[in-house]
């Protein structure tokens, strides 16, 4: 099913607010449980949809910053205009959020709003750069069969819009060439594990014209794909960050969504 298109214009902001000292960290809220949220429950930056009374979209950052945290700052304290990027993709509620970074002297006391978060947190950034504790796991609300990249905290997945805009800020995949040679190497990976544990490759990969894009390319293979032991081999922590933004596995293909959002697939035949 395609996805919908992203808004043009952002239509909201997110706050991130960088804490300088011995332990660097960023400020992290849990949002609290509500049905009509469709991120209920997830880990995220403060921020939200912009209000009407907002003079502009780093006035949104500051008042839900204020509002979900207790934490008030000035203007002239955010740092960096981040690039705004999309949110609730796979939930079907694209918004392009615009993301504003802010660096303090040191971690702030926080009075979080129990309507808005169910807990605010100061997440060392050393805790973040290790590759060690992310993994591509499944996550609530969404099927099984779904892995997302994303790193425990409490508990709870942190995934999805938060975890792409962390991992862009931290420069966690600077290293590598570019985005669409990281994900077809990780889609490369999948269909060497799968014939690794004696699926017959069918067929090399395939390059598909630019009418079926964001899908790049396809392969198959000929036997049975084991689902579980797939998505249970690909949660493992590695030593390095997964390299694509959804692994989803089901019997009769394997579909891999790259760092810049183009498509592979490794179809069972």
């Amino acid at each position: 099913m395609p996805e919908p298109e992203p808004a043009a214009v952002p239509a909201a902001a997110v706050a991130i607010v960088h804490a300088r000292g011995p332990e660097e960290s960023v400020l992290l809220i849990r949002r609290a449980e509500r049905e009509s949220d469709p991120w209920s429950g997830h880990w995220s930056f403060p921020g939200g949809r912009r209000d009407p009374g907002d003079a502009d979209l780093l006035d949104t950052a500051l008042r839900e910053l204020d509002e979900e945290c207790g934490i008030r700052l000035e203007r002239a304290q955010m740092e960096a205009a981040l690039p705004p990027t999309n949110a609730g993709r796979r939930l079907g509620r694209a918004v392009l959020v615009a993301p504003f970074l802010f660096r303090v002297d040191g971690i702030l006391p926080t009075t979080p709003d129990p309507q808005e978060a169910a807990e605010a947190l100061w997440i060392p950034l050393g805790v973040l750069r290790d590759p060690t504790r992310h993994g591509l796991r499944p996550v609530p609300r969404l099927p099984r069969e779904m892995a997302f990249p994303a790193i425990e905290l409490n508990g709870t997945p942190l995934w999805g819009f938060t975890y792409r805009v962390m991992t862009e800020w931290l420069g966690l995949h600077a290293h590598r060439p570019s985005p669409e040679e990281a994900g077809f190497e990780s889609a490369c990976v999948l269909l060497n594990y799968l014939l690794a544990r004696g699926l017959k490759l069918a067929h090399e990969w395939i390059d598909q014209d630019e009418s079926q894009r964001p899908l790049r390319k396809v392969a198959e293979v000929a036997g049975h794909i084991p689902v579980e032991e797939v998505l249970e081999h690909f949660a493992a922590p590695r030593a390095a960050f997964p390299a694509m933004h959804l692994l989803e596995v089901r019997p009769h293909q394997v579909r891999v969504v790259g760092l810049a959002q183009e498509e592979y697939l490794i179809r069972a035949v």
